[in-house]
């Protein structure tokens, strides 16, 4: 047995470190495969050009796909060490057949705002993307007065004869580059806000501004335009319309991740944040507190793809509310629809249920009279459809009118009540409240 022992544990002692040496070359690999190369981009300002230099530090041999800007020309690459070219085909390709440092460049026109927006090129091979954190150079030939605003930490800002270096590291996305010419400038974090120079920002609008970058990345906004315009950083707003921004801005994000094209529903959107008059975003706005307007909004800004908007928006709201709605889904133009909650609940009167339905509308809760009359033997007649109900009860008889504030008791008292009938679908619903104090009955609830 002592003889077979010794070669035995040599066996395993081999093994394991076999398959530990193993182990390690696999991870070794893996994180090679996963890492990604390190990138330096620097843009040289001459007159009315921009010179774009990329400069990856180890590029593995193959075939890379090519998306530049729009507007970029002349794109070259070389390799440090070997050979790199670039087809033009159905799309544009760099081949390299070495691994090793390879220098891309390309020029582009100065854009006439001289805001540079989309200027980025994109590296993939094999669908992926290949980059990922960046530095950023800005050399700058001509307008040495005129800084550079970028809305990222600034590394370097150095002024040489005859150029004017600036630096920004680690940059996860193509930022907005602007000179800063005449405007004024205010700051929150990294991003950058421009408005008219010699004018001040009122603390409304800081505050408004505030409230809206602390929901965004860092991003360049100018105020005081002809219009208000959305970009994935950059952002021009008319006048000082934070508000509009707002609006813009979330019913671009839903228009970029919905299937649909130009749904109605972006319209109420916008109206529900700029306080529009429109019938559709004042029910929704007066349905909510401000907690949940605010929770709403957040909703809409998390969401990554919708198939239905409208089902999203009813969902959302449904989930904020606490209770289910179908207002987007039914709603149909030009109609007055009201927007309620349904919640799925009995209510009892003496353990006797009277509905298994509580409507929830502007904040007060509402049931069904057809029910509670039926329930309570009541006498319901419908005077005029959807508009005016009689409702005899033991001594007396009340005359609603639907919408309206004012009610009759045995045709010659009145009464008021603040949204004490409303129709849902095409019958009346009469607020808890109410019932409960002109009928003197008392009702609870139990889940269903």
């Amino acid at each position: 047995m002592k003889r077979l022992w010794f070669p035995l544990t040599l066996l395993l002692s081999v093994s394991t470190l076999m398959l530990l040496y193993q182990w390690d070359r696999a991870e070794a690999g893996s994180e090679q495969v996963a890492k990604s190369p390190n990138l330096e981009v620097s843009m040289t300002v001459k007159e009315d050009t921009l010179q774009f230099h990329y400069t990856y530090d180890q590029l593995k041999a193959g075939i890379y796909k090519l998306d530049p800007p729009e507007k970029a020309t002349g794109i070259v690459c070389s390799h440090q060490e070997s050979s790199c070219r670039i087809t033009h085909q159905k799309t544009t390709e760099m081949i390299i057949e070495k691994e090793g440092k390879v220098l891309v460049n390309y020029t582009m026109p100065m854009p006439e705002n001289e805001v540079i927006n989309d200027w980025m090129l994109e590296l993939k091979k094999e669908d992926h993307v290949v980059q990922s954190a960046f530095s950023l150079t800005i050399k700058d030939l001509g307008e040495m007065k005129d800084p550079w605003l970028v809305p990222s930490a600034k590394e370097s800002d150095i002024p040489m004869e005859n150029l004017r270096y600036y630096k920004f590291s680690s940059m996860n996305e193509p930022l907005p580059l602007t000179r800063k010419g005449e405007a004024s400038l205010w700051k929150k974090g990294n991003s950058i806000v421009t408005y008219e120079a010699g004018t001040e920002l009122s603390a409304e609008v800081k505050q408004e501004l505030q409230t809206f970058l602390e929901r965004t990345g860092p991003i360049l906004i100018q105020l005081d335009q002809s219009d208000t315009k959305v970009l994935d950083n950059y952002m021009k707003v008319e006048g000082r319309n934070v508000k509009e921004l707002q609006a813009e801005y979330v019913v671009e994000h839903l228009r970029q991740v919905t299937t649909e094209e130009n749904p109605w529903e972006l319209k109420v959107v916008k109206d529900i944040y700029t306080g529009n008059s429109s019938s559709m975003a004042n029910e929704v706005v007066t349905s909510l507190t401000k907690e949940e307007l605010m929770t709403w909004k957040k909703r809409m800004l998390q969401v990554e793809r919708i198939e239905d908007l409208g089902l999203f928006l009813d969902e959302s709201l449904s989930d904020v509310y606490g209770a289910e709605t179908t207002y987007f889904q039914n709603y149909e133009a030009p109609a007055m629809d009201h927007l309620y909650y349904v919640e799925k609940k009995r209510v009892l009167y003496h353990d006797q249920m009277v509905t298994d339905r509580i409507v929830h509308y502007h904040g007060s809760s509402y049931l069904s009279l057809p029910e509670i009359s039926g329930v309570m033997d009541y006498v319901l007649t419908e005077i005029e459809q959807g508009a005016v109900y009689r409702l005899e009860v033991p001594g007396k008889e009340y005359r609603f009118y639907v919408d309206q504030p004012t009610f009759i008791v045995n045709k010659e008292r009145f009464g008021m009540g603040e949204e004490l009938l409303i129709m849902v679908g095409d019958s009346p619903y009469i607020k808890w409240q109410d019932l409960q104090g002109l009928f003197d009955i008392k009702l609870t609830t139990r889940p269903k």
